[in-house]
């Protein structure tokens, strides 16, 4: 359950600081104390419905991509395609609907003309 925890709270910081909000602003704008939300990220608190509801709506994002988290494979089990395709999607969710057009359309082309990027990470 900690891992669980750990996850949750990880993929909240992320979000958060992706938007370059603090703690204490997330916690404003969710109705929530900022310890709350520090104990969250720390892993060491598990938020209910409402509070994750709280949240990404704050975050401007859809709850499954905060709650997704406490169900990823950890890195460390799963295999490089596999954290590949869970870190796209994760981006995916965060997209709008014509960023998310012009990420497939840009894979499409790399596919038809099997352009070789440099490795990254």
């Amino acid at each position: 359950m900690k891992d669980r925890r750990q996850r949750l709270g990880a993929r909240l910081r992320t979000l958060r600081q992706a938007r370059s909000m603090t703690q204490e602003q997330l916690a404003e704008h969710a109705g929530l104390h900022p310890t709350y939300v520090a104990k969250i990220e720390a892993g060491a608190r598990l938020p209910s419905l409402e509070a994750l509801e709280r949240l990404a709506a704050a975050l401007h994002v859809p709850l499954s991509s905060i709650v997704g988290a406490m169900d990823e494979i950890e890195e460390t089990v799963a295999a490089p395609e596999d954290r590949l395709i869970a870190d796209l999607k994760d981006l995916l969710r965060e997209c709008s609907e014509g960023q998310m057009n012009l990420l497939w359309d840009f894979a499409k082309l790399l596919k038809q003309y099997q352009v070789s990027l440099p490795a990254t990470k």
